[in-house]
């Protein structure tokens, strides 16, 4: 699928903004939707026309929407377009021991593995008698 940023023509003005009613109803995805996809740059972002007030232009939503396959006559993508580089891998922590000093084992590998006390009776004493038995 074309990135919605190929279907922009770059010629043509700017537009209209559109407030988000208008977006949700034109793209079909919710508010949180378009977020994740803003985040992840497949959405365009809304510009902020004054405090309190953001709107997204016209002609963005409409190559979002073209990119998406939404209209006659698609986006047609570029002839190539290279893979993105794969992160690397991240590496594993690594300790320092001292020399001279022994190894110590981490707190949970030395503490046996507490059992479930059994169910006894419901109620409030019933449990605060079982927390007990777990404390001994």
């Amino acid at each position: 699928m074309p990135n919605w940023k190929d279907c922009l023509d770059p010629d043509a003005p700017s537009g209209r903004y559109l407030r988000w009613k208008e977006v949700e109803r034109s793209a079909g995805i919710s508010r949180t939707t378009a977020w994740r996809l803003q985040r992840a740059g497949e959405f365009p972002r809304p510009y902020v026309i004054s405090p309190g007030r953001v709107g997204y232009l016209e002609a963005e939503v409409d190559a979002w929407r073209t990119s998406r396959g939404h209209r006659a006559g698609a986006c047609v993508a570029p002839a190539h377009r290279p893979a993105p580089p794969e992160p690397a891998p991240e590496p594993a922590p690594r300790v320092v021991v001292p020399a001279g000093a022994a190894a110590v084992a981490p707190a949970a590998a030395r503490r046996p593995a507490r059992q479930a006390a059994p169910r006894a009776a419901k109620g409030r004493r019933a449990s605060l008698d079982a927390q007990m038995q777990l404390d001994l």
